[in-house]
């Protein structure tokens, strides 16, 4: 998850968070009667729908993918670098000055491609969050009007305990499932394109 939705949702959670438990004390016990209250859980509908299961590993095959392409330019370079120690009193000033030269530059190379494949990581997370959040707002509100909720948080860590009876997760990653299924063209798209 990048960086900025993470803390966007850490944020919101939290906020949520604070605002379950004062909703709650405020409406009091015959007001709080009628009330339906409903939780879910946003990461385990990502890793729960088979969307989400195949997005994050499509994300985690890439991730791979570059990880190995970056260990192999780190490999390489400090190979370089072992050469250039073990021959540098013998080499002439034109040849160590290339060699330093390369090195500084495959260096800076390497880091750049860090620095891509992070950013290039986070806006595939991005897109993905975006993609399926928009799809599971839309579920959470018909199922809530539905079903009779009059309400429906996030579940977050700053709650201690939340009946198990009030987590609506699994229907919606069920809901999910059935309009949004892994063998549609719009799941299938590959992430970033």
């Amino acid at each position: 998850m990048c960086m900025r939705s993470r803390l966007w949702l850490v944020v919101f959670s939290f906020l949520l968070g604070l605002t379950a438990p004062v909703v709650a004390q405020g409406l009091g016990s015959q007001a709080t009667s009628g009330l339906k209250l409903g939780f879910v859980n946003s990461l385990g509908v990502l890793q729960g729908t088979d969307e989400g299961k195949q997005k994050l590993a499509q994300l985690e095959q890439w991730t791979e993918g570059r990880r190995k392409k970056l260990e192999q330019a780190k490999t390489e370079l400090d190979k370089l670098k072992e050469q250039f120690a073990a021959q540098e009193r013998t080499l002439n000033p034109d040849t160590k000055t290339e060699m330093v030269r390369t090195m500084e530059d495959r260096d800076r190379r390497l880091r750049r491609e860090q620095e891509d494949s992070q950013i290039e990581a986070e806006a595939m997370n991005r897109k993905m969050l975006d993609q399926i959040g928009a799809n599971i707002q839309k579920i959470i509100a018909e199922y809530a009007q539905e079903n009779g909720f009059s309400v429906v948080f996030l579940r977050n860590e700053t709650q201690a305990y939340v009946d198990p009876a009030l987590d609506i997760t699994s229907d919606l990653i069920s809901i999910y499932n059935q309009r949004h299924p892994v063998g549609s063209a719009q799941a299938t798209k590959v992430l970033g394109q």
